[in-house]
């Protein structure tokens, strides 16, 4: 059998719906969630946001990440009186991970993570949290 133009025109449409299923299959399969499902609305705040972290930055003792084998420990500034807020435990690569707590100083200024059920890899801890009647803004990197 010879293949002639008619053959080679059928060929290349196969081809292309192939493909074409291919990537509608991937693209099915692609997490497309957004970085955080209210981010019109903190684009809205952002001021309120920058003024929280200039002054976490005007404090001068910054917030510490400690770890201790698998515990994971917030070290606020000393001296620093009750505090309230949240941490939002932000995985970049899935919102089906982030986790958010909050604020719950022990008598030594520390808090802990509850990392427990978190898989592996890079989160952003991104504390708001405010004493004194100052609020702050801080974020720190993670790696369990």
């Amino acid at each position: 059998m010879k293949l002639h133009w008619g053959h080679g025109i059928a060929l290349f449409y196969l081809f292309f719906v192939g493909v074409l299923a291919l990537a509608v299959v991937q693209s099915t399969r692609f997490d497309n969630s957004l970085v955080t499902e209210d981010y019109y609305l903190r684009d809205i705040h952002y001021q309120q946001e920058y003024e929280r972290r200039s002054n976490s930055r005007q404090r001068g003792t910054p917030l510490e990440v400690q770890r201790d084998g698998q515990a994971v420990r917030l070290r606020f500034p000393a001296g620093t009186g009750p505090a309230s807020g949240t941490v939002l435990l932000y995985r970049p690569s899935t919102a089906r991970h982030d986790r958010r707590v909050r604020v719950h100083l022990d008598p030594g200024g520390s808090m802990a993570l509850p990392t427990g059920g978190l898989p592996r890899g890079r989160y952003v801890a991104i504390v708001e949290w405010s004493a004194d009647g100052t609020d702050y803004y801080d974020e720190l990197n993670l790696d369990l």
